[in-house]
């Protein structure tokens, strides 16, 4: 009798123990699960503003598009994260978005146009068509090297193809007042800009005509 309580009281000794370690394990599954996630909402925010792109002037004769177009169908493809106005002040998620786009055009063997532009969320938006933030389109002539460095698949192989790289990542400031909890994480520390946990980026060859962007 005496030796079975003594083994009784081990196995309960153990079974303390054994639960902070389980408790760790379940949240570390489960920010691990939420990771999984967001990476994938992203990676689907990037092809949906891909196909946007592609389709959003397919019934204009003009098919250039516009600051507008790329405002709008930036805010649609988040959509699959942030419902509604979520993405806009104050912040509910403690994240925004952002979309980069690089476009390039081959005139020659060893020269492109390359035209470059960010759309994002200003400070104190509210709406898609009053507070979009816009980076100023910039314009300059590259090498193919100055090309290659930006992203390999921007590499064209004939006099007039085109490229376009979309960039598509989750970013956060102190202005945005972050915490893991607002996204259901309990022991992992996400990073959020261009470099951090939540960034997709992929090159389509974008349709005549589109592109560079009207930006007025």
């Amino acid at each position: 009798m005496h030796l079975y309580k003594l083994h009784k009281g081990g196995i309960l000794i153990e079974f303390t123990f054994s639960i902070p370690v389980c408790i760790t394990l379940l949240l570390f599954v489960s920010d691990h699960y939420r990771f999984y996630e967001l990476k994938n909402k992203i990676r689907t925010s990037a092809y949906l503003l891909g196909s946007i792109i592609q389709q959003i002037a397919n019934t204009r004769t003009n098919k250039q598009l516009t600051k507008a177009d790329l405002n709008r169908a930036t805010f649609a493809s988040c959509l699959n994260f942030f419902h509604t106005k979520s993405m806009f002040y104050p912040w509910p998620f403690g994240i925004y978005y952002v979309a980069r786009f690089h476009y390039v055009k081959r005139e020659s063997d060893n020269n492109y146009k390359y035209n470059y532009w960010e759309c994002s969320i200003g400070s104190n938006a509210q709406s898609v068509d009053a507070g979009m933030w816009n980076s100023k389109l910039t314009s300059a002539n590259k090498s193919s090297n100055e090309i290659e460095a930006i992203h390999p698949d921007l590499i064209c192989y004939k006099n007039g193809e085109e490229r376009l790289l979309i960039t598509c990542f989750y970013g956060a400031t102190k202005n945005t007042n972050f915490t893991k909890s607002k996204l259901g994480l309990f022991l992992l520390e996400p990073k959020f800009n261009l470099d951090g946990n939540f960034v997709y980026k992929f090159v389509i060859t974008p349709k005549p005509g589109l592109f560079p962007p009207a930006w007025k």
